[in-house]
């Protein structure tokens, strides 16, 4: 019997051991991609995405996969409406996986409805400009307190709801919402997480110096460049604003937000080509964008492109958006281009809807070219005194005045203007030092430079042209000591020089 036993525990000895079994690799794709999750950067939540939906082909992982692809794909659409980016189709996608297993957590699916109703970053008017748009602020405003409590009850328990939190609540106007600190307290579990950091960074606010940490961290972070670049232009620092939005747009070009901020830039900068680019660039990628259609109009018109600035304008009225702008700018084309009547039709029209000192004036200027003296006075009377600041409608006022003959009044308002043209001048000599001083470039400082040098041309010759003015007024009040002063001071000029010398004549 021992024999036996022998034998059988020698020819057990000696059989093949059993293969291990095989490596559960799905499990660590899975892990993969949570991280991926957690890094929280779009790339991060792409590569997430993609990872998920292949996985939900392995029967053992489906279920896993399904959830996770159904968290990616929110949390991406989310992203891009935060952005200004275009819809990728994720939230259908997003949609389509929750639907097709029983498992996804309610909490999860619910989230979806919430991101349908966040507001794209705006490229429009600050208003809707769709029948869609319309309807998802009829749905976000009846669901809003529901959905407050039921992703409050939720945040904690997973990150794309405790994000979704972040985003429905941080992008609240409503004055009874939450203070930040308060929002941020309800994602406090998941507040080291990248994902969670970056909307907390970018709540209400713009956390500079905490977005350059995450892009420290994860290089792929580089939507946190667009975030930067407008701190930059709040903070008028437009060199390293178009720095940090040449990054996001050499990464990520289809984006509507980031090349209308880009245009607006460039409008600043008074690099007025470069702007006309990036509005078409806007306006290519989403053609009812209206800030771009109005810049783009503002851009020509400064080109002196004017008949395509029109048509632009046409396409503004068309929408039915920015309404007095539109016919301002119509207003102001169609003046360079001396069609006085259709202007005097559209400066109207702007005036019902538009309340400055830009609408008078340049009614006041259309109204002069069509020998209308009173009617322009009375506009440039309308548009000074809505801001007294403004040398040219001081000049064009006191212009209209002389004309009218009304000696007093032209004196009284052309001395003030000179004094006017003398501190703007000042001004803008302490704007050239400043940009000769600057860190932009050398092209961009040449041309702001020679633009402002020509503004201090063109005020001296209303000076020149007040002065001459004057001296007339003073002559036909038959003050001939101060006639004489303000005829001597353009004696020697080139236009007014030969007529000033003939005055002098006259007084002695």
């Amino acid at each position: 019997m021992r024999r036996w036993l022998c034998l059988l525990l020698l020819a057990a000895s000696c059989a093949h051991p059993k293969p291990a079994p095989a490596p559960d690799l799905h499990t660590a794709r899975l892990a993969a991609a949570a991280a991926q999750v957690r890094a929280g950067c779009l790339e991060c939540l792409i590569a997430a995405y993609r990872e998920y939906d292949a996985l939900r082909a392995i029967p053992a992982a489906v279920d896993a996969a399904t959830i996770g692809a159904v968290r990616a794909a929110a949390l991406i659409a989310l992203r891009e409406r935060e952005l200004g980016m275009l819809d990728e189709g994720y939230l259908q996608r997003a949609r389509d996986a929750a639907a097709s297993r029983p498992n996804v957590p309610a909490p999860l699916v619910g989230i979806l409805d919430v991101i349908d109703a966040v507001p794209r970053a705006n490229v429009g008017a600050g208003r809707p400009t769709s029948d869609a748009d319309l309807e998802r602020m009829r749905v976000e405003r009846t669901n809003r307190p529901a959905w407050t409590d039921a992703l409050r009850e939720s945040a904690a328990t997973d990150e794309a709801i405790a994000y979704t939190w972040l985003s429905f609540m941080c992008g609240s106007s409503d004055p009874r919402a939450p203070s930040r600190d308060e929002i941020l307290a309800v994602a406090s579990p998941f507040h080291q997480m990248p994902l969670v950091t970056f909307r907390e960074a970018t709540c209400k606010t713009i956390a500079g110096p905490l977005l350059e940490s995450l892009v420290a961290a994860e290089p792929r972070f580089v939507e946190v460049s667009y975030f930067l670049g407008q701190l930059d232009v709040a903070r008028q620092r437009l060199d390293e604003a178009d720095a940090a939005f040449d990054r996001a747009y050499a990464w990520h070009p289809q984006w509507p937000t980031l090349t209308l901020s880009m245009a607006n830039v460039a409008m600043t900068a008074e690099e007025f080509d470069r702007a006309l680019q990036m509005y078409d660039a806007t306006l290519q990628a989403e053609p009812r964008a209206v800030d771009a259609l109005l810049g783009r109009v503002r851009a020509l018109t400064f080109l002196g492109r004017n008949d395509e600035a029109i048509a632009t304008i046409d396409q503004l009225l068309a929408e039915r958006w920015y309404l007095g702008d539109a016919r301002y700018w119509r207003a102001l084309n169609e003046t360079q281009l001396a069609r006085y009547d259709e202007a005097w039709t559209d400066i109207e029209l702007a005036a019902k809807l538009l309340i400055n000192a830009e609408v008078p004036k340049l009614a006041g200027i259309i109204s002069y070219r069509r020998h209308e003296l009173e009617v322009s006075r009375a506009k440039f009377d309308e548009s000074r005194s809505r801001n007294v600041h403004d040398c040219e409608t001081g000049f064009y006022l006191g212009v209209v005045l002389a004309e009218l003959r009304q000696w007093p009044r032209t004196t009284e308002v052309l001395l003030d203007t000179a004094r006017c043209l003398d501190n703007a001048e000042e001004k803008t000599r302490t704007e050239i030092a400043e940009i000769a001083a600057s860190t932009e470039p050398a092209a961009r400082k040449a041309k702001k430079i020679a633009k402002r040098e020509q503004l201090i041309v063109a005020g001296r010759r209303m000076r020149a042209q007040s002065w001459f003015n004057t001296a007339v007024a003073y002559f036909n009040l038959s003050r001939k000591d101060d006639a004489r002063d303000f005829a001597e001071k353009v004696a020697a000029d080139e236009v007014f020089g030969e007529r000033a010398r003939d005055l002098l004549s006259r007084l002695k």
